[in-house]
């Protein structure tokens, strides 16, 4: 058995499936990482999406978008797909899923998996990781939209996998107007390191070499410098999701490897001493047979990303994106939203 998670509220809804998202070819999809676009949409951006009712059926396609409204509090409903067609969520770009033929094999792409939306002004940003064999990360790209998700351009510049230690292939990040950095979390594909943090400004997105870490100076935290981990030591993390709800408040989380749960830090800002904030737990992994979604209880997670409208210290006004996959049977294979309650004080509860 596995306990009940603290300050959760409940699955709202299924956001993908049969039914549900099947019109567009996505009946089968996962992670959902959303933004409000600038006409006031929500876009949504899914990874391995295919056309059949179970994982590897039907048309495979990866990234996919898809348009419509919702957000923390409102279930969120699309109207069309993302790219030329709204009747059909084709991949963003073209590449053919190909698995290498051997290691020295450097022109298959088996999949490239989208890390995170931003929004910066008028333009919508997507990180996106190229994997070459699944987990084994080629190197990571930028994609730009300035049509509220409609259609997506190349930045021109890849980052190597390797980059920080493998620190920095998985990505989620946030834009604060009230200083005008874009600050980036990161952390390895494969779930097993910490986090770092860097920041850029937006003009600069595409140049490797513009990003700014953050490390260590003289014995004390500073910009500039080769970016260590902010996470505790033995906290491992998956899928991130960085958001500023509000200014002086962000939140920080997702996936916790670690824990097998999803897990999120309120913050005052991206540098605040995250090691040193309580992690709170609003969703635990499960077994199959002890899934409970109203006592935060669900099998096989991972994603949680953050929605907009998102607010802290009231309930149930945190909404999350959440990944579910069985993957001995290949369905569910899906994105659920829940809403949870995250405080900016866990320690006075």
């Amino acid at each position: 058995m596995c306990p009940a998670a603290r300050n959760t509220s409940a699955k709202q809804a299924d956001v993908t499936g049969p039914g549900i998202t099947d019109r567009w070819g996505a009946t089968c999809a996962d992670l959902g990482a959303s933004v409000l676009a600038p006409n006031g949409s929500v876009v949504s951006v899914f990874g391995d999406t295919f056309a059949g009712e179970l994982v590897g059926q039907g048309d495979w396609r990866s990234p996919v978008i898809l348009i419509g409204t919702g957000d923390a509090t409102h279930w969120v409903h699309y109207h069309r797909a993302g790219g030329t067609d709204p009747n059909y969520a084709h991949q963003l770009w073209h590449y053919r899923h190909r698995e290498p033929a051997s290691r020295w094999d450097r022109t298959a792409i088996s999949t490239v998996i989208p890390s995170d939306l931003l929004r910066v002004d008028q333009m919508l940003y997507l990180h996106a990781i190229v994997n070459r064999g699944f987990g084994n990360v080629a190197w990571t790209e930028i994609w730009q939209s300035a049509d509220n998700g409609l259609s997506w351009r190349n930045l021109g510049a890849r980052f190597p996998a390797q980059t920080h230690r493998g620190r920095a292939q998985c990505w989620s990040w946030d834009y604060d107007p009230d200083d005008g950095w874009v600050y980036v979390v990161s952390t390895g594909f494969r779930r097993d390191r910490s986090v770092i943090l860097r920041r850029v400004r937006p003009e600069h997105l595409g140049d490797p070499n513009r990003y700014s870490g953050w490390g260590y100076r003289n014995g004390r935290r500073a910009w500039g410098r080769t970016p260590v981990p902010i996470t505790p030591p033995g906290e491992t993390w998956g899928e991130l999701s960085l958001r500023r709800l509000a200014p002086q408040t962000w939140v920080l989380g997702g996936f916790v490897s670690s824990r097998y749960a999803l897990g999120y830090r309120v913050l005052d800002s991206p540098t605040a001493a995250v090691a040193r904030v309580p992690l709170q737990l609003p969703l635990i992994g499960c077994s199959w047979a002890d899934e409970d979604h109203a006592r935060g209880r669900v099998a096989q997670l991972y994603g949680g990303y953050v929605l907009p409208g998102s607010r802290v210290d009231h309930p149930g006004g945190v909404g999350l994106m959440v990944s579910q996959w069985n993957t001995a049977l290949g369905w569910p294979y899906r994105v659920m939203q829940f809403r949870v309650t995250l405080v900016s004080d866990p320690t006075a509860q």
